[in-house]
């Protein structure tokens, strides 16, 4: 809303010169929208295109160099175990007719060398004949639980390994005949039969890890090699940052060149049903991503898969380069549109600015402001119109501005001669209530009962303060706006002279709230007729902490007035509504009549007033 209160504000040339800016770049986004969509999905399926190519060649290198290496140490794990076996047969030569001994040392020293256990089994319980501890190896230990035959070689897969990596998985045993009673046993690390110098593998490595880089420059994704187990595959995320490095998933090749995978939203069953497919669309560190996967090997277990993933945010940066192509021309074109446009439009577009800001003016109150625009078109005629209807106006507000100081004049001398008689008639009041007073006390003195003497006294009282009331009030000097607390203040100030109190503490708690004649003359009385009450019949006996309290708030639309002293109150189921006491009779019709209120009170600790009229 804001925004739209600037634009409107903004000079008839300014909103000229954006509406050419619009359509210039509405014109603009209807040439990219037809040109530029067509050459992003050409540029599109041109990076698909290179991606696909690079992993096909990926693809063909893995299969040769996996191939490669398979050859390579089955070689190498014959020609191993050959030896191996040569030397088994060398030994068994050596450690027949030497001691038991002899025997152990010879053993001992042959292990240290192949770095794999030997030992000399009784075939009775298969246990070694010369070592104090046994063997403990899980190749050995499998051997002895099972039935190996003589003269061949076992594979044992490691207990309680989660490793789904091919490499150090197993022990490999070898069983040989030694005597009748005796077998000569070798339980090594599968480990042994991998050519870790091999010079050829490193290169191989070397060159498929570069060829993995070959499609960094079209995206920030990932590429590896990895493999996986076939049959736990399921549609959960196949990767979880809580993976330990060792297994039962999946297992990083030593071909590629990350330490751990991230596959985001990928499951494992996602991964296989992919394989030399079309690329699977998921979610990767919470961004959309494309992944290939391809099936080196058709293993049913493990399966050798090369993966790629390309982030699509990166297929798309390349697409941005197209739009570069063409947003210099069309820059070019936009600035001359617009500047052609703003030089044509230039004189008519001032002449409104000139008459915007002519209405502008008067509205602020200068009413001698003209346009003073000249011309024989219609701008020029519309100038000159709008001139001459700001002369009339201004003539026209003259004369209404004397008519009305001619009337408000009037209204208050009418207003002044209305207070004034109003005064009259309080001062008038006030004289009466004085000369009723004077009767009062002339008739006192010619009556001898003393109950009708206690009677005029009291009618004396009221007549008094009812002069007095009227008396503050005729001191106002606005009637309709009373200072309440001021009048209250100054009124129980002379209540105070006139009765002589001294042990009533009175406390006022009244807000600074100007009252009209018609609310304060009743409140008045009222707050009277309580503290007379309270004087006469409240307290049995003089004290300091005797007090008299009144409160006056406004809440929202109201007005409480609220009356307490800590006197002994009003009798048990005493009903103020219906008391014959002419004081309490006066509060009430006070408040009901000529407040047209509501009062309660409260007779617990003392007796309080609560009493609310609308303001």
């Amino acid at each position: 809303m804001a925004n739209f209160n600037t634009l409107a504000r903004l000079s008839f040339s300014s909103k000229l010169f954006l509406s050419l800016v619009i359509l210039a770049l509405v014109l603009l986004s209807i040439l990219f929208l037809l040109i530029i969509p067509k050459m992003e999905k050409e540029q599109y399926e041109h990076e698909i295109r290179q991606v696909e190519q690079t992993i096909a060649l990926n693809t063909q290198q893995l299969h040769l160099a996996v191939k490669y290496i398979r050859n390579d140490g089955k070689k190498n794990y014959e020609l191993i175990r050959l030896n191996i076996e040569s030397k088994l047969e060398k030994l068994s030569q050596r450690l027949k007719n030497l001691s038991s001994s002899e025997q152990e040392s010879i053993l001992k020293k042959f292990s240290k060398e192949l770095s794999c256990p030997v030992a000399l089994i009784d075939n009775s319980n298969k246990l070694s004949k010369h070592l104090n501890k046994k063997l403990n190896n899980d190749g050995y230990l499998q051997y002895k639980n099972s039935n190996q035959k003589v003269n061949s070689w076992k594979n044992y897969i490691k207990k309680h390994e989660e490793n789904f990596c091919p490499s150090i998985t197993s022990h490999l045993v070898y069983s040989m005949e030694f005597d009748k009673n005796s077998n000569l046993l070798l339980s090594c690390n599968s480990d042994l039969f991998y050519d870790h110098e091999n010079n050829e593998e490193k290169k191989i490595k070397k060159y498929v890890q570069k060829s993995f880089s070959y499609t960094n420059h079209l995206h920030k994704g990932n590429t590896f090699l990895m493999w996986l187990n076939v049959e736990k595959a399921n549609d959960k995320p196949l990767y979880n940052v809580k993976d330990k490095p060792k297994n039962n998933k999946y297992c990083i090749s030593k071909l590629s060149d990350v330490k751990s995978i991230n596959t985001g939203t990928l499951s494992a069953n996602d991964i296989l049903l992919a394989s030399n497919g079309e690329p699977i669309v998921h979610i990767l560190n919470g961004k959309k991503a494309l992944t290939w996967a391809r099936s080196i090997n058709n293993d049913p277990v493990r399966r050798l898969i090369f993966l790629t993933t390309v982030y699509e945010e990166d297929l798309h940066n390349a697409m941005d380069k197209a739009f570069w192509k063409l947003f210099p021309a069309a820059l070019m074109a936009f600035i001359f549109a617009i500047l052609i446009g703003y030089l044509l439009f230039r004189k008519f577009s001032k002449s409104l600015d000139t008459l915007v800001n002519t209405s502008k003016q008067v509205q602020n109150g200068n009413l001698k402001f003209r346009s003073n625009i000249k011309g024989e078109d219609s701008i020029g005629q519309l100038g000159q119109t709008f001139d001459l209807m700001l002369d009339s106006m201004e003539n026209n507000i003259k004369l209404l501005d004397l008519k009305v100081e001619e009337r408000t004049q009037e209204l208050k001398n009418s207003l002044d001669e209305k207070n004034t008689l109003l005064k009259e008639i309080h001062h008038r009041v006030k004289n009466n209530l004085a000369f009723t007073i004077s009767l009062i006390k002339l008739q006192k003195r010619k009556v001898s009962d003393e109950k009708t003497k206690e009677v005029l006294t009291d009618i004396q009282e009221r007549v008094y303060i009812m002069e007095l009331v009227h008396r503050k009030l005729y001191e106002s000097k606005d009637l309709n706006k009373i200072p309440f607390k001021k009048y209250i203040h100054e009124l129980i100030l002379d209540i105070k002279n006139a009765y002589y109190i001294e042990h009533l503490d009175i406390k006022l708690n009244i807000d600074d709230i100007p009252l009209d004649i018609e609310h304060a003359l009743p409140c008045g009385l009222i707050i009277n007729e309580c503290l007379t009450n309270s004087l006469k019949y409240a307290f049995e006996k003089k004290s300091p902490h005797n007090f008299f309290e009144i409160t006056f708030k406004k809440q929202a639309s109201k007005y409480i007035l609220e009356i307490a002293d800590n006197g002994k109150g009003l009798p048990e189921k005493f009903d103020i509504y219906r008391s014959k006491s002419l004081g309490l009779r006066l509060i009430v019709s006070i408040a009901q009549k000529q407040l047209l209120g509501k009062i309660d009170y409260k007779n617990d600790g003392g007796l309080k007033y609560i009493i609310s009229f609308e303001s």
